[in-house]
């Protein structure tokens, strides 16, 4: 191990802009934003997501352990958003509060690793990365981690991780930039400049009084035809692990011919190209699923012009409903469509209230029978005035930086370049077995370039004994196994018959019904919970939108 100098962080209270302290001892605690308050009820209906931002960065050159963590220091004291705590008070209102940082002892790891080469050396960084990916973010921890891993006096590599509750992606860059100007502005000898402009405390505030005013005018939206799920025709998935979903990865680019090709399609069709790329994504996973309507998931950051510099999370993800296409006419006029899906989705967002907004979405999605879950997402980034190559070199010579995430469904992170659009699709493995993740980055890869591709045929084929269950428009917004459905109900210890069926309602849509024979005292809520609790992990069942319940002593 890396001997680190022994002294401590003192504990003091940081001033902010206002001049108002605020210490570990006499704070109330201050309002989550928007993005910490959706992540974390995501995190609490599901607990095998990872969602903490993970980075590993080379170090060249002979480095000063001990003036590198001072740096790591300063960053955590000139954060406020590095020294956060989530609590819940009395009244079941969660609430956060400013902390002292850990001691210096427990700020950072610092481990000499014994690797045969730097490759090894890098391999066992990857493999360390990966290994942090799959652990949960203990209650209570600090939003950071990090480590600092030696292989020889001119070769590190520095780990960070970060609670995504905490700070989002772009709140990581910041640190990320922050840090390796405080080293540079230490190692030249010079004392660090001070905390950055923007402070978290007085950020958070603001939205939370701009929420307010516009809670008292929201109005209710309609979210009854939305899909829950996606339901992938690709395998049959299993029960997921209690160490997170596993992924796999699949990396292409564009450049050339094939990226002009996407381009002058996108401007052919008068839309831009992130509506572009979001119109053949959602044309790929239509060729593997029965359903008519897709929730795909888009990071928006809803930070003000104040909150810039600001490092927080104000990320929430915002649901695009967007239809499969019908003809085509439809598809001549679908990268518009999908362009305008995207603008009211966001504009919704960004005027109301995201938590009003979630808890609509789930109420009303969740009617289908289904957990509601985000499990599609593409998240594009556009770096604007620069090639791959001078990005690249800039990341380099900064901190050569290597990112990666999972998801438990499909998700796509994009960089646009002036030459080149790097795609990194994240899979499932639990849903994509086999050959599957391969065949559907392919077909993306080829709709991206060509919209020809888009009027192949979806995925039209009803797996075993499955019923289409429709909204009054006739779209199929999901699919269930009624015979599945009746087996997932006699397996309550309680059940003793079960029969599910189709029905179509006084609208025109269709719904699941049950009629249930249960012992004494199992009602038609604790019985659509433990078919709830089953559909995340078994194909084809939903809990039915009717359960009649018939109840004799036992």
């Amino acid at each position: 191990m890396v001997r680190i100098p022994p002294n401590i962080f003192s504990r003091h209270s940081y001033p902010t802009a206002t001049g108002v302290e605020l210490s570990a001892d006499d704070q109330d605690g201050f309002p989550l934003t928007s993005g910490q308050s959706q992540h974390y009820r995501m995190t609490k209906e599901n607990p095998e997501l990872r969602t903490a931002i993970w980075s590993s960065y080379r170090i060249p050159g002979a480095l000063d352990v001990g003036r590198f963590v001072d740096g790591v220091e300063t960053l955590v004291a000139g954060h406020e958003a590095l020294r956060t705590e989530i609590f819940e008070r009395p009244d079941g209102e969660l609430r956060q509060r400013i902390v002292d940082p850990p001691d210096r002892s427990r700020l950072i790891t610092c481990e000499q690793v014994l690797s045969r080469s730097e490759d090894q050396f890098d391999r066992y960084v990857r493999h360390l990365v990966a290994s942090e990916q799959t652990k949960e973010w203990e209650a209570g921890a600090p939003p950071f981690r990090f480590r600092l891993l030696r292989y020889a006096p001119e070769v590190h590599a520095f780990v960070a991780g970060f609670s995504h509750t905490a700070v989002d992606g772009v709140g990581s860059e910041i640190l990320m930039r922050d840090l390796m100007r405080i080293h540079r502005e230490t190692m030249r000898g010079s004392r660090p400049s001070g905390p950055p402009r923007g402070r978290f405390v007085e950020s958070a505030l603001r939205e939370a009084a701009a929420l307010e005013k516009r809670a008292r005018r929201v109005r209710k939206h309609d979210f009854s035809g939305v899909p829950p799920v996606t339901q992938f025709r690709t395998g049959s998935p299993g029960p997921r692990k209690a160490a997170g979903p596993s992924s796999r990865k699949s990396d292409f680019s564009l450049t050339g011919e094939e990226l002009a090709a996407l381009r002058r399609a996108a401007d052919r069709h008068g839309c831009t190209e992130f509506h572009w790329i979001l119109a053949a994504f959602a044309t790929t996973v239509f060729r593997v699923t029965r359903q008519d309507r897709l929730k795909v998931s888009i990071p928006v950051n809803l930070r003000g012009p104040a909150d810039r510099d600001v490092v927080g999370m104000y990320v929430v993800a915002v649901p695009v409903v967007i239809d499969r296409p019908t003809g085509p006419d439809d598809l001549r006029r679908y990268p518009r469509k999908v362009g305008t899906a995207v603008l009211r989705a966001t504009a919704m967002y960004r005027t109301g209230s995201p938590e009003l907004l979630d808890r609509a979405l789930t109420e009303q999605s969740e009617r289908w029978g289904a957990r509601c879950r985000h499990d599609l997402t593409v998240n594009y980034r556009k770096v604007s005035g620069m090639s791959r190559r001078s990005f690249t070199r800039l990341e380099r010579d900064e901190h050569r930086a290597r990112v990666d995430y999972s998801f438990p469904g499909v998700g796509l992170r994009i960089f646009s370049f002036e030459d080149a659009l790097d795609v990194q699709a994240v899979l499932d493995s639990g849903l994509f077995p086999g050959d599957t993740a391969g065949d559907l980055v392919a077909a993306l890869r080829e709709d991206l370039t060509s919209p020809d591709h888009w009027a192949r045929s979806g995925a039209r084929d009803l797996p075993g004994e499955s019923v289409e269950l429709r909204d009054a428009g006739g779209a199929t917004v999901v699919s269930a196994d009624p015979a599945k459905v009746a087996e997932a109900l006699l397996r309550h210890p309680l059940v003793r018959t079960a029969s599910v069926f189709r029905e179509t309602g006084g609208a025109g849509g269709t719904r699941l019904r049950a009629e249930v024979g249960v012992r004494e005292g199992l009602t038609e809520d604790s019985l659509r919970d433990h078919l709830l609790s089953l559909g995340a992990h078994a194909s084809g069942v939903l809990a039915p939108g009717r359960i009649s319940v018939s109840s004799s002593p036992s």
